[in-house]
């Protein structure tokens, strides 16, 4: 077991990187909670680790009440978040209540709203059981909903008050949702830590194979890098929390005009970095090199690194809905070297346009 901390003072809080899920009821204990809980999880997850978990926190002494919805993108909605409202009335929560999220980067989301919203705020603790929500999503407090309009646009930075980290519900994930989760490891290598994407370069096909002893490094090392961007900006107001929205932009786009039915959030980021990269390098921001092995990594380790039948119009319109956009201008998240990227604004049209066309295809596969 293996235990580092997101450092914001009073909100400071514990990632525990395990093998299992025993001690979680009496790490939830230690927090000092009342002991009706809340176990918020989608059905998928419900299924495998639901009962187990459930057992494990009524062990402990807490009366742990379960609510759950159908997995997906789709279920980040409102009329979502109005049921687990009612779920959390049924189970006669107090503010000292814990909801625990058990689930990935959705589960998380939806849940971490609704703990920051009911009562003014009940106890948060993330039980992440995908790669995504283990390295990214779990950490640094962003909760979201998603609107038509857009990915995340009603939401609360929310910290949780533990994460707990279960390595081997990795085993039970598809090939799919687990080479998702990869995109965002392979963001830290080029926002925060050169040397780690030379690892992850050199050890992919172990990281490709989820060998066991190698993932706890790579969550440990990502865990680390987000931690520390957290903590000197909670809340994203200084510049710095922005780096991690590198391949978002784009992403999160592709995601939307797609319905949230095509691309998954991790193949959707990857095609996002790889736009990014070649923006930079059109912008003589990187270097080819930079792009070229960024773009290898991506494709050695199963993701996409170009979009196929994405409407250009609705990509446009859903980047305009972007909550980085200041006063009307787009901002991307754009490489200089591995481990350095840097915000830039007011990216000329023509050279974004090239980049889609490089990325997306012709003008008439898209529109």
């Amino acid at each position: 077991m293996t235990q580092l901390e997101v450092q914001l003072g009073a909100r400071s809080y514990p990632i525990v990187i395990s093998r299992g899920f025993p001690g979680l009821g009496r790490a939830l204990r230690r927090l000092g909670v009342a002991q009706r809980a809340l176990l918020v999880s989608d059905h998928r997850v419900v299924r495998l680790y639901g009962r187990q978990v459930a057992a494990i926190l009524r062990a402990a002494g807490f009366h742990t009440e379960l609510a759950a919805f159908p997995a997906g993108e789709g279920s980040k909605r409102l009329t979502i978040v109005q049921q687990l409202y009612a779920a959390c009335a049924r189970a006669r929560l107090e503010r000292r209540s814990p909801l625990i999220t058990l689930g990935g980067g959705v589960v998380g989301d939806i849940g971490g709203f609704v703990a920051a919203t009911y009562l003014r705020g009940l106890p948060l603790v993330h039980v992440p059981t995908t790669l995504l929500a283990q390295v990214d999503a779990a950490i640094g407090g962003k909760t979201g909903v998603d609107l038509p309009e857009g990915k995340n646009l009603v939401g609360a930075f929310y910290q949780p008050r533990l994460v707990w980290v279960n390595v081997r519900t990795l085993e039970t994930l598809s090939s799919r949702a687990y080479r998702s989760g990869l995109a965002e490891v392979i963001k830290y290598g080029v926002i925060g830590d050169s040397g780690f994407f030379q690892f992850l370069e050199r050890h992919y096909p172990q990281l490709v194979a989820r060998n066991p002893v190698l993932l706890r490094t790579v969550i440990r090392r990502c865990c680390a890098i987000k931690a520390g961007v957290v903590s000197r900006d909670e809340h994203e107001t200084r510049g710095l929390r922005e780096i991690l929205n590198f391949g978002h932009t784009v992403g999160h786009a592709i995601e939307a005009a797609q319905g949230y039915q095509g691309y998954t959030h991790g193949e959707a980021v990857a095609i996002g970095m790889c736009a990014a990269a070649r923006l930079g390098e059109r912008l003589k921001l990187c270097s080819l090199s930079l792009r070229e092995r960024l773009e290898r990594l991506i494709e050695l380790t199963g993701l996409p690194r170009m979009a196929h039948a994405v409407p250009r119009r609705q990509l446009l319109a859903h980047l305009i809905h972007d909550k980085k956009i200041q006063g009307g201008v787009l901002r991307f998240v754009l490489p200089r070297r591995f481990g350095k990227v840097s915000l830039i604004e007011g990216v000329h049209h023509a050279a974004f346009s090239a980049v889609l066309e490089e990325v997306f295809g012709s003008r008439r596969n898209v529109e």
